[in-house]
């Protein structure tokens, strides 16, 4: 078999970003499209923080696929464990917003083949917002943000069956939820040798005014990261027009004015 034209992102070795090796994504792929699968070439998109993103053609298939790989589970944080997998669950939730959202081809909690969480997605036709928003005069803007504002709203029509994480822990109240959340920020803080006690102010704060976060009774769907880096735009259309959104690891139900 050819070796694959491989391209990663060069990081320090301490980087939190680790990226696999062109045998790891020959592994993958031959686990998620059959052991004749010969992937041509992976190229290390470089826009995401949290995991690897790699475009990956293969012979014999027309359309590129998407492979996002997960931090290692000693990489990942209490408040952002599992992400890929909450992400993997928001799906079906996140149905009224399909035609924009990539389709997953296959995901792998195994660990058998990388030791790390891993996704396929289809690959959106687009670029990323950030390249192609510029070339617009700054009066044409709103129309991408209203666009934004009509997919947001669209998300927060949907009701959950509690409060906190798709994929959870689940509260009963949106207190729990959001207590929850920064005392586990807080951890994370104190784990990394820095100072937590911000944090833990504004989780007392909640906690003794949890009566206003409990005003919020009806746990609604929120995106938890849509803005600009996870829209993709038409990169010929004459005014902004988003073609597809990305990246749902963070979704939670919620407040909507959360999101």
């Amino acid at each position: 078999m050819d070796r694959i034209q491989f391209r990663p992102v060069e990081r320090v070795s301490e980087a939190f970003q680790q990226s696999l090796s062109a045998e790891e994504i020959e592994g993958v792929c031959r686990r998620a499209f059959g052991s004749d699968t010969t992937p041509v070439s992976a190229v290390e998109l470089g826009t995401g923080m949290y995991n690897n993103v790699y475009h990956v053609e293969l012979a014999g298939r027309a359309r590129p696929v998407i492979l996002r790989v997960a931090p290692g589970e000693g990489r990942q944080f209490r408040s952002e464990r599992h992400l890929m997998r909450n992400e993997f669950a928001s799906v079906p939730w996140l149905a009224v917003i399909a035609p924009l959202m990539p389709q997953v081809i296959t995901a792998d909690w195994s660990h058998e083949v990388i030791g790390r969480d891993w996704m396929i997605q289809t690959h959106l036709d687009g670029v990323p917002a950030p390249e192609r928003l510029g070339a617009y005069p700054r009066t044409a803007w709103p129309v991408f943000f209203r666009q934004m504002g009509a997919i947001a709203r669209s998300v927060h029509a949907v009701r959950g069956p509690r409060f906190g994480p798709v994929a959870g822990p689940g509260y009963a109240t949106w207190s729990d939820a959001v207590i929850a959340s920064l005392e586990e920020i807080a951890t994370d803080l104190d784990g990394a040798g820095l100072d937590s006690a911000d944090v833990r102010k504004v989780a007392a704060v909640a906690g003794h005014d949890r009566a206003v976060l409990d005003e919020v009774t009806e746990p609604r769907l929120l995106t938890g990261d849509l803005w600009t880096v996870n829209c993709l735009l038409d990169p010929e259309a004459e005014e902004p027009v988003i073609t597809g959104v990305l990246d749902f690891d963070r979704t939670l139900f919620g407040d909507g004015q959360a999101d």
